[in-house]
């Protein structure tokens, strides 16, 4: 999940707004608005989790004050399965040596 649950109201009940990065590259790995319902109120779910959703799907298409064209990506979720965590490893400490003396015979091609 890219951001933390957000809770908020839809036709008149409690519920929580996640946002999910879609598996894919470029223009097929669009972000997802899902809306979690009560009856999955016990679900935990936190930034940084894998899931996979099932539900209807709703695109909706604005214009912003530039009159460029959004879509937006909706689920409104009736099944969940929280993966957990995904490991982002972990970073190494990098120094730059500043050494600036590169010649063609170093360039592996």
């Amino acid at each position: 999940m890219a951001f933390e649950p957000r809770e908020a109201e839809a036709a008149g009940q409690q519920v929580r707004n996640i946002t999910v990065q879609q598996t894919g590259f470029g223009q097929t790995a669009v972000r997802v608005g899902a809306t979690l319902w009560p009856s999955h109120a016990h679900v935990k779910v936190a930034q940084g989790d894998v899931v996979t959703l099932e539900g209807s799907y709703t695109p909706r298409t604005t214009t912003d004050d530039d009159g460029n064209e959004k879509k937006f990506h909706n689920i409104s979720v009736t099944r969940i399965f929280v993966h957990g965590a995904a490991d982002q490893g972990k970073r190494e400490e990098t120094v730059n040596t500043g050494s600036d003396d590169v010649t063609d015979d170093d360039v592996p091609f």
